[in-house]
């Protein structure tokens, strides 16, 4: 496709970006107004004093654990799948043993992490 000489070239993705805009205009705001229906309940139940420091640190732990364990087993697991069915296809399998890397050291951090937590914690424990 050529550029036309009276339109400069960024200004193309300006004018696609608008189009997009105008064609999902409707779902856009539909969306935006159901987010808003349903969160506004859940914040009005908010309105209690604000929690402490220990428990928003307890939540935020809980969550990287979570997100350690089950994104290792996640990326563990299909990195095997990718890799052990590439064939001859390098680049598939060089994608699958990198995400299997990955997937055992997020797993060996989850566990790395469980067990300085656990000693910190008996450290500190009376």
């Amino acid at each position: 496709m050529m550029n036309s000489p009276l339109l400069p070239v960024g200004n193309m993705s300006t004018l696609r970006t608008k189009k997009l805009l105008r064609k999902h205009s409707t779902s856009l705001v539909l969306g935006i107004l159901v987010l808003v229906v349903f969160v506004d309940p859940v914040a009005a139940q908010a309105g209690g004093p604000p929690a402490d420091f220990e428990g928003i640190m307890s939540n935020l732990y809980d969550t990287v654990l979570l997100v350690l364990k089950y994104a290792g087993l996640v990326a563990l697991a299909f990195g095997a799948i990718v890799w052990f069915t590439a064939r001859k296809n390098s680049d598939r399998a060089e994608n699958g043993m990198w995400l299997m890397i990955g997937g055992i050291s997020m797993t060996i951090f989850y566990f790395g992490v469980t067990i300085f937590v656990a000693v910190l914690e008996w450290i500190a424990s009376p």
